[in-house]
C-alpha cells in the first residue's frame, strides 16, 4: 500500500512529539522579551500646549488691570429705591407702627415690656432696629432709613400721631 493511501488519525500531526510545547515556550519567551523592551522605553508625557503660557499671562494682566483701574463698565452702581425718600420713610413708619402696637399689647398682657424684640418674636431686631427699655413702662425704638433717623419714645409719643394719617386696611 502506498503512503498516500494510508489514513492517519484526524488529530495526528506531522510534527515530532514535544514540538508543540517547544513552539508555545518559544512564543511566550518572544512575548516576554517584547514586553521587557517596551518597559525599557520611557514614554515622556506631553507637556501643556504652547499657547497656555501666553494665555495665562494675558489673563493675569487683564485681571490686574480690572482690579487696579476699575473701568466704568465693571463698576456697578447700587440700585436705588425709585420711590421718593418721604414715601419710603412713611412706609417704614407704618411698619414700625404695627410693631409698636404689638409691643403695647405684649405689655398689657404680660404686665411688662419684653427685654428684647426677639423675646416678643419680632423681626425688627434683624432689620437694624434698636430697642431700649426705659424704666418699667416705656421703651425707645430707633431706626435709620435713607439717612434719616426715626425715633419713637413711648413715654412721649402717641403711636397714632407719630405715624400720621395711617389706617389699617380691613
Amino acid at each position: 500500500m502506498p503512503d498516500r493511501d494510508q489514513v492517519k488519525p484526524y488529530h495526528s500531526k506531522e510534527t515530532a512529539p514535544g514540538q508543540e510545547a517547544a513552539d508555545v515556550v518559544a512564543e511566550v519567551l518572544k512575548h516576554a522579551e517584547a514586553r521587557e523592551q517596551a518597559s525599557k522605553k520611557k514614554v515622556v508625557p506631553k507637556g501643556p500646549p504652547k499657547w497656555t503660557l501666553p494665555l495665562t499671562l494675558n489673563l493675569g494682566v487683564l485681571a490686574l488691570y480690572f482690579l487696579i483701574a476699575q473701568p466704568d463698565f465693571l463698576v456697578l452702581n447700587p440700585v436705588e429705591d425709585p420711590r421718593a425718600s418721604a414715601e419710603v420713610i412713611e412706609a417704614e413708619k407704618r411698619g414700625l407702627y404695627i410693631e409698636i402696637m404689638k409691643l403695647l399689647n405684649y405689655q398689657s398682657e404680660n404686665g411688662r415690656l419684653p427685654a428684647t424684640l426677639a423675646e416678643m418674636g419680632s423681626p425688627l431686631a434683624e432689620q437694624g432696629v434698636d430697642y431700649t427699655v426705659q424704666g418699667d413702662s416705656s421703651f425707645l425704638l430707633i431706626k435709620t432709613v435713607q439717612g434719616e433717623t426715626l425715633v419713637f419714645d413711648s413715654a412721649q409719643d402717641d403711636p397714632a400721631t407719630w405715624v400720621g394719617n395711617f389706617q389699617i386696611p380691613g
